[in-house]
């Protein structure tokens, strides 16, 4: 065992993936992502709460949007 880290997979969100959440948001493009990042902000802020900072070595990274 090399005992080096693997890094995850993330797939690429296909054309009609992203096509149905502009749908979603009455295609308006800022609105889907806005949504999206309040999203992503509050996964962040669960995981925070919910996962130990020694556990994650600080590896999350904060995310804050402006007011």
């Amino acid at each position: 065992m090399s005992g080096a880290a693997t890094e995850p997979t993330v797939e690429r969100a296909t054309d009609e993936e992203i096509d149905a959440i502009i749908a979603e948001f009455g295609g308006d493009p800022r609105e889907a992502i806005r949504a999206l990042l309040h999203d992503l902000t509050q996964l962040a802020l669960d995981s925070e709460a919910a996962v130990s900072r020694g556990y994650v070595r600080g590896n999350l990274m904060p995310f804050k949007l402006g007011d």
